[in-house]
């Protein structure tokens, strides 16, 4: 048997920056290629042409393989080739300097190796680290300098080097310094959507064990509870006593192994309200008009049933402790509602005052509204007033139809769960501090550039004129103009720079210049790679065709052709392309990137809710059939001893009074949750079988104290020394000063409190 296909593994922002940058090489060692193929020709060695075109071939064709391979290729087997480029390129170098280290023809002195040196500077900025792609930079513009040294036809040679060598540092160190800046940051989005991940992960988490331990605790209050309560204090016939125990099992089997059971018709809705009313308030009316096109979900139809049941339970209660002079009139009035379903549950008994229910009952507050509440289209609402009936509205409405969003919703993660970070924020703007270098060096560069060759002195003025107006336009772009690039800011710094070069250009003689006679293109092209990688290539586009139309222009009035102008621009088209590729690329990327942190981000937390809430619901059904189940199933046999005797079947005083302790005991477990440990559970049984009357209560709000144990050693210790009267333990909020607060009634009221440290302290 084959195998299964494992799923792709999740790319991070490093790994995605790094393909994006490998596939980048590719174009630009393409273009760079294509412009130099003629100098190839006519530089070829002669005594092995082949092995010029061999290497430039081996030179251009790795970059090109890395694009090819960057999208599917482990990096693993891309960075050997980047490496490969890097020492191909050193190779080809040494052999130029040891080998070929003699000035070439006049107009043709620029040795066709030099002119792509970005390329492997970059290829090795991706592949290594910081340190050593600075070194590589340093090794290779130090090598290019000394070549172009070696084979100037001009008559400072050494001068043409070294402008040669500090300008393509200069130009390199900008794309070197914003790959390392943007791999640094990378990292840290890869670092931030990974504690994102799992802060949303573990939001998930607890807020799926919260509605599962509080679906459990609805439960055990309304049937487990309730059923103790009837066997504990008696006055229930045997057979419904009987029964309510049986169903009450049935009911927590059926949690542990749900059925599937999609919907229910309205009918059937109607028929099962009809015999929760029978069971549980006989004298109540019921009238309904759910139609038989009607379905309700199984989960709504458990919900409705157990908050509806509640409410009779809490009605025939009050009926029973405070007894009115004329009977009791309850209705249930079930209607179609919104597609739903709405119960409304109504009797003219006692009443009472919501506002003043204690927070720890659970009746009202958990199996009714907050049961309606953790249903998805569920509601619940309770009306009531001393001396004027209460009644309990519930209702389910389908969710409206909606079009599906482009990444898929936790619907059980909270509202404010953070979202992972997927943006390379600022990575297209250096650091203030290695901005503000490289602007030093491009200021200073250019400097050398246009004033260290000996221009004619008439045309002085323009060349000034168009080195302060350039270096005014890179200080203002670096320090001043803001991220992103506005199109006003953008347009100034084209206008700018079109004056530097129209000031610059149309001075220089067509014949007799120096080398960089033309450094202004130069210097233009870095402030377009600068517009094009903060977010304006278009921009930087524009600005090149202006550079071109300048250059045409100048080559047409100096009476060349056309071509020549072309051809002087020409070559910084590469340069600009890769600027370019690395903005859209990244901008792409971070979006991608954007979506699939947050996809694994909810696919974690949706998966995080499936088994947390599975765990969970297995944890507190173990606790309550640990607790209750043998109580609850002698109670459903009870029925099989009332049938082999004629007289109706009396409850045992020991399995009534065992009744009421597992009840006790059960409600500590959902009211004093953090509390339910061990020494209290012991302690409180012990009390209550002495006859205390026990209260836990926990208010932390699913934030226990540190010191939890000890204030559960001390209220162990309190209930040990009692042998009648009341104890109430409560935790207290976090932001008490206190953690706890014990209220002793043995014939003497005490209070005592426990201090953060886990100290006890009378009051």
């Amino acid at each position: 048997m084959s195998k299964a296909r494992q799923p792709p593994r999740p790319q991070g922002s490093t790994e995605r920056l790094a393909r994006l940058l490998y596939a980048a090489l590719g174009p630009t060692a393409l273009v760079f290629g294509l412009l130099c193929l003629g100098a190839v020709l006519e530089q070829a060695w002669q005594p092995r042409p082949a092995w010029s075109m061999a290497m430039w071939q081996l030179i251009f064709g790795l970059p090109v393989l890395l694009a090819l391979l960057s999208v599917r290729a482990p990096l693993r087997v891309l960075r050997p080739i980047a490496l490969a480029e890097g020492a191909l390129f050193v190779l080809l170098l040494v052999f130029w300097l040891t080998v070929r280290a003699e000035p070439l023809p006049a107009g043709a002195d620029i040795p066709w190796a030099i002119t792509l040196t970005g390329v492997p500077v970059m290829a090795v900025a991706v592949a290594t680290r910081d340190r050593t792609a600075w070194a590589y930079l340093v090794l290779v513009c130090t090598m290019s300098g000394l070549l172009r040294a070696a084979t100037s036809t001009d008559p400072y040679p050494v001068l043409v080097g070294v402008e040669d060598g500090l300008y393509s540092f200069l130009l390199l160190s900008m794309l070197v310094g914003l790959t390392t800046m943007t791999r640094r940051s990378a990292g840290k989005v890869d670092q931030a959507a990974t504690i994102a991940r799992v802060q949303l992960v573990g939001r998930a988490d607890r807020l799926a064990r919260k509605r599962e331990r509080l679906t459990i605790d609805a439960l055990v209050h309304d049937s487990v509870i309730s059923t103790l309560l009837m066997a504990g204090r008696g006055g229930t016939p045997v057979p419904v006593l009987s029964r309510h125990a049986a169903d009450t099992l049935v009911r927590l089997d059926a949690l542990r192994a749900p059925l599937p059971d999609p919907s229910m018709p309205g009918p059937q809705v109607t028929r099962r309200l009809e015999q929760l009313a029978a069971e549980l308030a006989p004298d109540a009316q019921i009238t309904s008009n759910l139609p038989g096109t009607l379905t309700v979900p199984a989960l709504a139809v458990t919900a409705l049933l157990g908050a509806v049941g509640e409410a009779l339970r809490n009605s025939v209660a009050a009926d029973v402790q405070e007894p009115v002079w004329s009977p009791v009139a309850r209705t249930l009035t079930v209607a179609s509602y919104q597609g739903g379903i709405r119960v409304a549950v109504h009797d003219n008994g006692v009443g009472f005052d919501p506002a003043r229910v204690p927070a720890e009952r659970l009746g009202i507050a958990q199996s009714i509204i907050g049961r309606m509440e953790r249903l998805s289209g569920g509601a619940a609402a309770v009306r009531s007033r001393p001396g004027a009936g209460t009644e309990v509205v519930v209702s389910w409405t389908p969710a409206p139809a909606a079009p599906a969003p482009p990444v898929p919703s936790l619907s059980t993660a909270p509202p404010n769960s953070p979202r992972p970070a997927t943006q390379l924020k600022g990575v297209t703007r250096l650091p203030r501090a290695l901005s503000t270098s490289i602007l030093v060096a491009f200021i200073a560069v250019h400097a050398v550039l246009a004033f260290a060759d000996g221009e004619p002195l008439w045309g002085l003025p323009y060349e000034i004129l168009g080195f302060v107006v350039v270096s005014a336009a890179a200080a203002w772009l670096t320090l001043v103009v803001p991220d992103p690039v506005s199109p006003r800011n953008a347009i100034m710094v084209l206008a700018l720079c079109g004056l530097s070069a129209v000031a610059t250009a149309f001075p220089v003689p067509p014949v007799g210049s120096t080398p960089f006679a033309h450094w202004y293109l130069g210097a233009i092209t870095m402030m377009l790679v600068v517009l094009a990688v903060r977010g304006r290539p278009g921009f930087a586009w524009y600005g090149y065709g202006m550079i071109m139309a300048i250059s045409i222009v100048w080559a047409l009035l100096n009476g060349l052709t056309l071509l020549d102008g072309v051809n002087l621009a020409i070559r910084h088209a590469g340069t600009l392309l890769a600027g370019t590729l690395f903005a859209v690329g990244l901008k792409r990327s971070t979006q991608t990137l954007a979506g699939l942190n947050r996809e694994r981000a909810r696919s974690g937390a949706a998966a995080a809710t499936a088994a947390a809430a599975l765990e969970e619901r297995e944890t507190q059904l173990t606790r309550v059939n640990t607790l209750a189940r043998p109580t609850l199933e002698r109670l459903a046999n009870l029925l099989q001893g009332a049938a082999l005797q004629s007289n109706p079947l009396q409850i045992e005083p020991t399995l009534r009074a065992e009744s009421l302790l597992v009840e006790a005991t059960l409600r500590d477990a959902i009211r004093g949750r953090s509390l339910f440990v061990e020494p209290v559970i012991s302690a409180a049984r012990a009390a209550r079988i002495r006859g205390v009357d026990v209260t836990l209560l926990d208010d932390s709000a699913d934030r226990p104290p540190r010191q939890l144990a000890a204030a559960a050693a001390i209220v162990a210790d309190q209930l040990d020394s009692l042998t009648h009267g009341h104890l109430i333990a409560r935790l207290l909020p976090a932001d008490r000063p206190t953690i706890a607060s014990i209220v002793v009634d043995a014939g003497e009221p005490r209070m005592l409190t426990v201090t953060p440290d886990g100290l006890l302290q009378p009051i």
